[in-house]
């Protein structure tokens, strides 16, 4: 009954959403085919998973992220993982970047060669069969983007309800908060402003029962010092108290003293500050490859 009230509510305002498989079939000019979906849900990468159990139905994840950290390759990392390699239905909200811009980046990141060779087909015949087995497999991730500019916390819950109606989307990925607005006729300060649309995501996850991945990002305050890792404390209220994990990238890779690491590996650190109600720091290594501008495990 929940569920019918829901489509009738809504079916008066249908949107239109770019699906990565047509977004990359326009790319490359040609058709990969069917979408495929499976069971089960992980972030993909290994560590994580085991501190905070991958990510759960109706919980919201807040990623902290400082500017030039990264935040896009990671936030395109765990799409890739999440949509991509294990086929689940994920939408991404991105008002910062179009959606041309994410599946042209998903396709180099996947493939590990640039757009252009691809659609000049500047490809030897050892390479060819390779690299299109892989764009055939991004071709049929189930993933739904959206570039809306200056996107409302209510466009944001009509969409994600359609998406979850029409799509089976199991996952959303905000990429960030604080491009989102209000209604233009709020007068509360934009801190206030932003405590409210947290809380209407908050409410989206726990409304669809599906796991919100949402970026911030943070105060660029560190004065150049890679080397200091971020703190939760470092997160507004709003953030801390209603999310259920926080997760902080530490890009130490960048510091003064990355240059004494071994050659080739890149030193990424996840904080994760707060999960299943605690808050006790758990660090996650990972790795960051630059050429690819993509994360994986360690």
């Amino acid at each position: 009954m929940e569920q019918n009230t829901l489509e009738i509510t809504e079916r008066s305002e249908v949107f239109e959403f770019a699906s990565l498989r047509e977004m990359v079939n326009q790319a490359l000019q040609q058709n990969f085919g069917e979408n495929q979906i499976s069971n089960g849900l992980s972030s993909g990468f290994r560590d994580i998973d085991q501190v905070i159990s991958g990510f759960k139905k109706g919980q919201l994840t807040t990623i902290a992220v400082k500017p030039g950290m990264g935040k896009t390759a990671l936030m395109l990392s765990i799409a890739n993982n999440i949509g991509i390699k294990n086929n689940h239905s994920v939408a991404i909200f991105s008002p910062e970047r179009s959606s041309t811009k994410i599946t042209n980046r998903l396709i180099e990141s996947e493939t590990g060669m640039s757009l252009e060779k691809l659609t000049r087909g500047k490809l030897k015949p050892s390479e060819r069969d390779h690299m299109f087995s892989l764009v055939n497999h991004i071709a049929k991730a189930d993933i739904f983007l959206d570039d809306t500019p200056n996107l409302s916390a209510d466009e944001l819950l009509k969409k994600s309800r359609q998406l979850k109606i029409m799509h089976g989307v199991e996952l959303i990925i905000i990429d960030y908060l604080e491009l989102l607005s209000t209604s233009i006729i709020d007068t509360d300060t934009r801190e206030e402003q932003l405590g409210k649309i947290v809380q209407v995501i908050k409410d989206i996850a726990r409304e669809l029962n599906l796991p919100i991945v949402l970026f911030s990002q943070m105060p660029a305050n560190y004065s150049g010092d890679y080397s200091q890792r971020p703190s939760v404390n470092e997160l507004p209220v709003y953030l801390t108290e209603l999310s259920d994990v926080i997760m902080l990238l530490h890009r130490c890779d960048l510091s003064s003293q990355a240059g004494q690491v071994e050659k080739g590996e890149n030193l990424v650190e996840i904080i994760i500050g707060k999960h299943d109600n605690q808050r006790n720091e758990s660090i996650v290594p990972l790795r960051f490859i630059e050429s690819l501008a993509k994360f994986t495990d360690k």
